[in-house]
């Protein structure tokens, strides 16, 4: 697919998004790939954007793309606007025009749809399509100055209505958009289309490859022909090469559904960690070192296909595993009191952050006479292969003691209001001699134990089709009440954990507060979720 940019002398790549969202997972397959082709072929890559549409783009886009790129550790050569090529634009249009390549059209824009027919047949010429090259510089002209109500205008290239590609078939150049442009201001009433200000950007830029995806593959031939009759010796001529896009099963990459499913207030906003925008994994706890060997994993292609989520899973597990400390978190608590201890029994012990890595330190957790433990390790009838907590049954506590369950105390509802067992203080990480415990359990002081609030997320999608209508998975976001060891209350935003035996989990960027511990599961341990 990239076998010619290995015949130029130096390449020169751009990533150009539309400010009128937020970046996700595709694009950062395309940052990736436009700059590592620059830096392995010792060429520059630019960011530009394409800010051709101001009915629909922000600056808080832009700020956002920019906040995200540098977050990824990812610097361009160079930023760009294709507003700063407003001018080359309307003198190349009215080139063009003069040519005879180019005419004003009074078509409405349903009716251009109408005249352009579609796959099966073919389209016929706007009655406006022979106007004189006189009579189009004028009309061209009182359109950029406003004299036109919008889409009463629309400038359009002359190129073949009979075209087999319907992009081809007299594409429309600019209209008319009488809006404050945020870097422009009021000077223009007139904005080209992408397809005529993307490939006359990259003449502008001197880009030697346009690498986009595989959508724009029927636009190639228009891309070129603006560029045959508009180059000259002075600029370098750029080639347009397609790859399949990043798209992964039960996730969302179009930035129209996300907006729609933020209107409908489905998920809150661009930055919700259900979602695959950039913003949202990194709120979730995802790792640009782990976004970056998603797109490695998944390589280059041309076939278009959905990658499995569970690839995602896996790198961010991996990423993760040997760069976070363990704690211990109890999702759903339960009270367990170990009655041959003292009331007011306390005991201090030292455990290690990370099994392996030494050089994350250690900590101190209280052992106390009260502690919580996870209901869902504990059973009244447990079956067979059931080796954590039940009556008369031992099990371990992570880091300390092998207990035994004695008696359970009732709440009027039924439900449980508290465990009684013991603890055996001769088995301090070691076995009763001549027998192994097979469960281990993880637990928290009542004393110490911190309130957490836990935030469960799952795919946004029933199934794999992006179809969002009928399609969304309910109850995607559970939030949970938990106990956490009293670090979790010290730590800052965005820290990354393991709650041991539960998962990974991330301080939430903008909820985790002195007030408040809000975390966000990334994933859990193993491929079940």
């Amino acid at each position: 697919m990239l076998k010619n940019i290995n015949n130029i002398k130096k390449i020169v790549t751009r990533f150009s998004p539309e400010p009128n969202g937020f970046l996700h997972i595709g694009h950062v397959k395309s940052i990736w790939l436009n700059l590592n082709l620059a830096k392995v072929l010792k060429g520059k890559c630019f960011i530009r954007f394409d800010d051709t549409n101001p009915l629909k783009e922000n600056n808080i886009y832009i700020n956002s793309i920019l906040e995200d790129i540098k977050w990824l550790g990812y610097k361009f050569n160079k930023i760009y606007y294709a507003s700063n090529y407003f001018d080359n634009l309307y003198y190349w249009a009215l080139y063009l025009i003069k040519k005879g390549k180019a005419y004003v059209d009074d078509l409405s824009i349903k009716e251009i749809k109408k005249y352009r027919g579609d796959f099966k047949s073919v389209g016929y010429n706007s009655p406006y399509r022979n106007r004189t090259i006189k009579e189009n510089i004028f009309l061209f002209k009182k359109m950029r100055k406003g004299f036109f109500k919008e889409g009463g205008k629309v400038l359009r290239a002359k190129i073949d209505m009979k075209s087999n590609n319907l992009t081809l078939r007299d594409p429309i150049m600019y209209r008319i958009i009488n809006v404050y442009h945020s870097r422009t201001g009021n000077k223009w009433k007139i904005y080209p289309s992408y397809d005529y200000a993307h490939g006359q950007s990259d003449i502008l830029e001197g880009i030697t490859h346009s690498i986009c995806t595989l959508e724009f593959e029927n636009n190639r031939n228009l891309y070129n022909w603006f560029i045959k009759n508009l180059l000259n010796n002075k600029y370098i001529s750029p080639k347009q090469i397609e790859f399949s896009r990043m798209n992964i099963n039960y996730s969302l990459t179009s930035k129209r559904k996300i907006k729609f499913l933020i209107d409908k207030n489905i998920v809150c906003g661009w930055d919700d960690p259900r979602l695959l925008t950039v913003s949202g994994m990194r709120r979730r706890g995802y790792t640009p070192s782990s976004l970056k060997k998603l797109c490695e994993k998944t390589g280059i292609t041309r076939s278009n296909n959905k990658i499995d989520i569970k690839m995602q899973y896996y790198v961010i597990r991996s990423d993760l595993e040997n760069k976070v400390i363990r704690v211990m978190c109890v999702i759903n608590p339960v009270k367990l009191v170990l009655t041959n201890l003292v009331v007011g029994y306390e005991e201090i012990i030292k455990v290690k952050n990370h099994p392996v890595r030494t050089d994350m330190g250690t900590r101190k957790i209280f052992f106390n006479r009260e502690i919580w433990i996870d209901l869902s390790d504990f059973n009244i009838n447990p079956k067979k292969n059931f080796f954590r907590l039940s009556i008369g049954k031992k099990v371990r506590l992570r880091h300390s003691y092998i207990i035994k369950c004695n008696k359970i105390i009732y709440l009027k509802n039924k439900n449980i209001k508290e465990i009684q067992g013991i603890a055996y203080l001769n088995t301090k990480n070691k076995n009763f001699e001549g027998k192994k415990i097979k469960g281990v359990i993880h637990w928290v002081s009542v004393k110490y134990g911190v309130k957490v609030e836990i935030r469960n997320y799952k795919n946004l999608l029933k199934n794999n089709k992006e179809n969002i209508y009928n399609n969304i998975t309910s109850n995607s976001l559970k939030i949970k009440n938990s106990i956490g060891e009293p670090l979790l209350s010290k730590i800052k935003p965005e820290t990354k954990l393991q709650f041991e035996r539960v998962g990974y989990f991330c301080a939430d960027r903008y909820d985790y507060n002195k007030n408040n511990f809000v975390f966000n599961k990334i994933i859990s341990l193993k491929n079940n979720c």
